[in-house]
């Protein structure tokens, strides 16, 4: 298993994009981008907040289900994963990186695979289609399914 990559975006180029839409990256949103910037994987809201509400914050669960839509219709984060209507948000990578998504385990594994994530974006394109949130493969352990 491969580490999670590097965000593309950092710290100031979401703040100036949010200063450019007339925004200000105020105290609960910087507390939501530090712990994005340190997320070992992506996260849904509840754990963004968990994390944030670790770090002393005191930033409302709306004020982060904003912020995470806000970075996502930026391009500054895309959904990784989606479990029912729960969705995990990462920031933008600087390399594709693919999900895989064990709802067994309760577990998101990131991978990188430029051969897999080119093959996916071929594919949809000669079919009329385009990726429009990234690459999530849901999974489960070989074991488990064999045993069933």
């Amino acid at each position: 298993m491969s580490h999670a990559p590097l965000a593309a975006v950092c710290e100031t180029e979401i703040e100036q994009a949010l200063k450019a839409r007339g925004l200000l990256l105020n105290r609960p949103r910087r507390d939501v981008l530090h712990v994005l910037l340190r997320a070992p994987q992506p996260l849904d809201v509840d754990g963004v907040l968990a994390a944030a509400r670790r770090d002393g914050s005191l930033v409302s669960r709306a004020a982060v289900s904003r912020f995470l839509t806000l970075l996502n219709t930026l391009g500054l984060a895309e959904v990784a994963a989606r479990r029912n209507a729960r969705r995990f948000f990462r920031l933008r990578r600087a390399t594709r990186t693919i999900s895989l998504s064990c709802v067994r385990r309760n577990e998101i594994l990131q991978i990188q695979d430029d051969a897999l994530a080119d093959s996916v974006e071929q594919l949809l394109e000669r079919l009329g289609y385009r990726l429009a949130e990234g690459i999530e493969f849901r999974v489960e352990p070989v074991e488990e399914r064999d045993a069933a």
